[in-house]
């Protein structure tokens, strides 16, 4: 048996979170077995609530992330069993459930969201699970010496050799948007996936299951309610469920606010948030330009009575903020340019003391509500014309091998393949489970599950790294996980539908969001209900200039082993998007495999680039 784990390297790892839980902090240490934390407190400010966190006995031990909104309806049941409370968090309640009850039965009742290792002195086991939807992080690292488990990777340094995941930067050039769970940018270093619960007891190797899959979601008897309800009482049910999840996620014994960005989503649920909350403090990111939602979310702050705090974001900040935001973000964020007003805005939320926000991310997942998705159906009916005619011409033996040569269907497959398939084999499992459920395959309702997977998980991903940043904690009363039952299992006439006023150029005569938006004339003027969504107006880098020079001495040109003729032709024949992605690979590479400084990342970057005004 070794010795315990270096005290100078958790406090290295501890350090490296201090943006996550600048409140306080903690370790444990035994032979073979470390653990550290530190704490963002939003329940029970007082030292007694701090982690590690221990049961009465000494046996168990929690080290937790996140929030548990059912936990005072739980400590109720848990006291029946005789578990005695010495504080008023919801981490003393989970550890309660987890000794009394066992980990899976607590998995299948806790609400909220969460990752957590639970550690039990005896056995000398140790249990990590990650929340049913995926907003709080889970990473971990294991080979034949260790198993090692954080939120964020950069407390992994010292523990683990970090080097990129050369598969992953290929796929990232190729288009994909960045793993989500199972692989990512390091080698070895693995996303533990939503709803899963991973086992290692010490000196043996590791056992993953799922315990929840977004799919489990899908109820039959659920969707049989909806059909036979007329559409009022499908907004009622609504209206009353998310007023319940708002209600839910403003429990906190610090100050609570919201983020405000104008859209319908965020302002449905600061109308509800006001109704109880007599100074609910609201927040803006003002990407200054022709598409500033500003005006929109100072009409919503003079409807509802409250005081608009706003950061202004010029084209500037997207290149002096971009190694800060990389930094955090922990991959190239092209999936994601609004990262930057993120984290603006999350700055903003800092400065005025509040370490909680509601946020409206979530919506469009579960109501249907980004460009393009009402116009998928006729789109898609389209393009199997389109197809069809394809395969008749490539039929006729003189033209059919000539023709269809530059498709971009290889390039796409081989994208898919670096990063194991994880969309296409997600969406694969998703149709299979809404099948076995009797749902019609051809059911375009089956958009919001796939939605709710891969690219939700990007956008909790930004939200998660760049509120943290400063140490601000997001909270989505659109995932709760009543609402997200719901929303998959409406029809899809409750999320689009035909409406002859509707004129926006995405999709036009079709309301998206359309249950939503009936929720929001309720509470809202209807300029505000019908906006359509523009989301973070971010366009500065497509108008970026990208020169040559900042890629002579970089890690692109190392790492593609590029000569000064193959930089030539790169660069005279990459599209602005394929610049945008090698800047965004080459700030990663210098900040997180430490090849510099942000601050001297930031001025390479102001000495190449500029952006042409607007």
């Amino acid at each position: 048996m070794g010795g315990p784990p270096d005290e100078e390297l958790l406090q290295a790892s501890i350090r490296a979170l201090a943006h996550r839980g600048p409140d306080s902090s903690g370790m444990h240490r035994e032979p073979n077995v470390g653990l550290a934390h530190t704490r963002l407190s939003l329940l029970d400010l007082s030292d007694r609530a701090s982690q590690p966190f221990w049961d009465p006995s000494g046996r168990y031990c929690l080290v937790y992330n996140g929030e548990i909104y059912n936990f005072q309806e739980l400590r109720e049941r848990l006291r029946t069993q005789g578990a005695v409370f010495l504080t008023g968090s919801d981490t003393e309640v989970l550890l309660h459930s987890l000794v009394l009850n066992g980990v899976r039965p607590t998995l299948d009742v806790i609400e909220g969201m969460f990752a957590f290792g639970f550690y039990d002195t005896q056995t000398r086991t140790l249990v990590v699970a990650r929340d049913r939807i995926g907003i709080k992080p889970l990473f971990i690292y294991e080979d034949d010496t260790k198993f090692v488990f954080a939120s964020e990777m950069a407390a992994m340094r010292g523990w683990v050799n970090l080097q990129p995941n050369t598969l992953q930067i290929i796929s990232f050039m190729l288009g994909f948007g960045g793993p989500t769970r199972d692989a990512c940018f390091y080698d070895r270093v693995r996303i533990v996936p939503p709803g899963c619960v991973v086992t290692v007891q010490v000196g043996q190797r590791s056992q993953r299951d799922h315990y929840f899959r977004i799919t489990d979601f899908i109820d039959s008897d659920q969707a049989a309610a909806f059909e036979s309800m007329d559409d009022r009482k499908k907004v009622d049910r609504l209206d009353e469920l998310l007023q319940e999840s708002v209600q839910k996620m403003l429990v906190a014994d610090t100050p609570v606010g919201a983020l405000c960005s104008g859209g319908v989503d965020s302002s449905v649920l600061l109308a509800m948030a006001a109704r109880s909350h007599g100074d609910l403090a609201i927040f803006h990111a003002d990407v200054v330009g022709p598409s500033s939602e500003y005006d929109a979310a100072l009409a919503l702050s003079k409807h509802l009575g409250l005081d608009l705090k706003v950061t202004r974001v010029v084209d500037q900040d997207f290149i002096d903020m971009l190694p800060e935001v990389t930094a955090h973000y922990g991959h190239p964020f092209h999936y994601h340019p609004n990262s930057v007003p993120f984290l603006a805005v999350a700055k903003l939320v800092q400065e005025h003391g509040v370490k909680a926000v509601l946020t409206g991310e979530g919506s469009d997942e579960c109501f249907l509500g980004y460009a393009g998705i009402a116009q998928e159906p006729f789109l898609q009916a389209y393009a199997k014309q389109v197809d069809r005619a394809r395969r008749t011409v490539q039929a006729i033996p003189a033209v059919g091998k000539y023709l269809w040569m530059g498709s971009n269907e290889s390039i796409g497959l081989v994208a898919s393949m670096l990063n194991d398939f994880e969309r296409d084999s997600e969406e694969e499992e998703i149709r299979a489970a809404w099948a076995a459920a009797g749902r019609d395959p051809s059911d375009w309702n089956i958009r919001t599950p796939i939605w709710l997977s891969y690219h939700l998980r990007t956008t909790l991903h930004r939200n998660d790294r760049l509120g943290m940043a400063a140490s601000l904690e997001s909270r989505f009363p659109f995932l709760d996980e009543n609402v997200v039952r719901a929303a998959i299992n409406l029809p899809h006439s409750a999320k689009i539908r035909f409406s002859p006023t509707t004129l926006e150029k995405t999709h036009p005569f079709l309301r998206d969001k359309w249950v939503l938006r009936k929720v929001a004339d309720r509470y809202l003027p209807k300029q505000l209900s019908r906006r359509k969504k523009l989301g973070f107006p971010v366009d500065a880098y497509a108008r970026t200039e990208i020169p040559q020079s900042y890629f002579e001495e970089s890690f692109v040109r190392d790492f593609f082993q590029l000569s000064q003729n193959g930089l030539n032709h790169l660069m005279a024949g990459a599209t602005q998007w394929m610049k945008v992605r090698l800047v965004l690979l080459e700030v990663w590479a210098q900040i997180c495999l430490g090849w510099t400084s942000q601050e001297s990342a930031r001025q390479k970057l102001q000495q190449h680039l500029s952006v042409t005004p607007q």
